[in-house]
């Protein structure tokens, strides 16, 4: 079969391009669609226009794995040529083709430079009538993006993730990611500090910092950890308004970056750790640090207004009702702003895939429905200290509902016909993982002159409009366990 937009019209192949996993991948997806977008190819999100369909995979854990072969799965019956990115295309290689007949290339996770030619490739053959067996997939990943890499922001909103390092030096018996994304391999300061530029001159407002081990960042070109001198830089140079700082390792948070983030008043304070467990013998089965309460103890004494994000992994091979036992107090008495929890899954190719002492899959469920409850209890208790107190909040968008129509799936009765309002974050929120701030236009009093308006804008006060990726200062009045719901202060 041959393409009709190529072969028809002389016009270049739509692209549709799908995206899982995490915001590292996302911003692989972003470089990829900037590369194909800059040789003049028309992108779409939406694949029932797409000549050729590209997904960027993930399996990093056994659900992201299936959810990628869900996504392929469904686009193959369709009868969507395939070109296989990420993860999937990095592990398989080429045993996806056997999978997923339609599969025209695999392209790794250190291979984002080779799309264009993959693509013209592809294009090529498809004109012919031929189908294509590409493998563009290095054993050992190496290549980063830069500043200097097309990319093409896919996301609405006023944030854009920066990946300031690929790869991680830490080999956790649980974690697939080394063996997919290879060693670290930082950027330079300069060239992060002037990605940051052009994203902040393109209407960017948070700087979100990712890669798979932030703290690590510069121990492989600089030879020592240079993040302390990264978010001076970042802070100072870029123009930001607000700076997050994501995926911090344990026994990599000092004191000295903890000063850095505590002095810059764009730096948000908000840590993200990932501390997986807290009894010592799961820990160094795990082959994590178990320094975790002095981690924390650190982080509270330099940011004692500050949020703390972690991540915890409930059922791994070994785990007996004391070591569980052990976390969930650790988790009641730590009480953390934010709090996710996964049940391990064992992954082919990893150390804790061998493991004995496997603990069963319902085990691993109660576990973590109890780390959930007991979070969302805390997580309520915290919200509630913030009633009646005033934060900044960032605009992310204005939410429009149409006639009669339930604001959310748990709400019984629909609201009264066309209700707007406004959706942000605070400081404590970071972009897609955790709670959000509200503004329902319908509980702003009515002394500061309210006037309905489309989805430009709202005037809240006389004078004054409210545009995404605006800072304003707003009331808390209500919360639930994850959000904050408030009016203009």
């Amino acid at each position: 079969m041959k393409y009709p937009m190529q072969n028809k019209h002389k016009k270049l192949p739509v692209i549709g391009i799908s995206t899982l996993g995490c915001p590292k991948n996302l911003v692989d997806t972003e470089n990829i669609v900037g590369i194909l977008h800059a040789a003049g190819y028309p992108i779409t999100t939406d694949q029932t226009k797409a000549d050729l369909s590209l997904v960027n995979t993930c399996t990093f854990i056994e659900g992201s794995t299936n959810e990628s072969k869900e996504v392929l799965k469904d686009l193959s019956s369709q009868g969507k040529k395939l070109i296989i990115t990420g993860c999937m295309a990095q592990r398989f290689k080429g045993d996806l083709f056997s999978e997923y007949s339609n599969a025209q290339a695999v392209v790794g996770t250190g291979n984002i430079s080779d799309i264009l030619e993959v693509v013209k490739k592809v294009t090529a053959n498809l004109n012919k009538g031929k189908d294509s067996r590409i493998i563009k997939v290095d054993e050992i990943p190496m290549a980063v993006a830069n500043a200097s890499t097309p990319r093409l922001n896919t996301q609405i909103g006023p944030s854009v993730y920066i990946k300031i390092a690929e790869g991680c030096d830490h080999r956790c018996a649980f974690c697939i990611i080394p063996y997919l994304r290879g060693d670290m391999k930082s950027r330079t300061i300069e060239d992060i500090v002037k990605e940051a530029k052009i994203q902040v001159t393109n209407g960017a407002k948070e700087l979100v910092l990712v890669s798979q081990d932030s703290t690590a960042y510069g121990t492989d070109i600089y030879k020592r950890r240079a993040l302390a001198d990264l978010l001076r830089a970042l802070a100072d140079e870029s123009g930001a308004q607000w700076i997050r700082l994501m995926y911090a390792y344990p026994t990599e948070m000092d004191e000295e970056m903890l000063d850095v983030i505590a002095s810059k008043k764009n730096i948000v304070k908000y840590i993200d750790i990932p501390l997986q467990h807290a009894s010592s013998k799961v820990l160094k089965s795990m082959r994590r640090p178990s320094t975790v309460r002095d981690t924390v103890n650190l982080i509270r004494k330099k940011l004692p207004n500050g949020a703390i994000r972690t991540t915890l992994i409930v059922g791994f091979p070994g785990e007996t009702e004391e070591d569980f036992n052990e976390l969930y107090n650790f988790v009641k008495e730590t009480r953390f702003d934010r709090v996710g929890v996964f049940t391990y899954s064992k992954e082919k190719g990893t150390p804790a895939n061998d493991f004995k002492n496997q603990v069963t899959e319902d085990i691993k469920e109660e576990r973590r429905e109890k780390i959930m409850l007991l979070q969302q209890k805390i997580s309520l208790e915290k919200n509630k200290e913030f009633i009646g107190k005033e934060m900044e909040m960032l605009v992310e968008y204005l939410e429009h509902h149409g006639k009669g129509e339930a604001t959310s799936p748990q709400q019984e009765t629909p609201r009264r016909a066309s209700p707007q309002r406004i959706v942000g974050r605070s400081f404590r929120d970071a972009p897609e993982i955790d709670g959000q701030l509200y503004i329902d236009l319908d509980v702003i009093p009515t002394k500061v002159g309210i006037q309905k308006t489309d989805l430009s804008g709202f005037p809240v006060k006389p004078g004054m409009t409210i545009q995404p990726g605006e800072f304003i200062k707003v009331k808390v009045i209500d919360c639930d366990e994850y959000d904050l719901f408030c009016t203009t202060a």
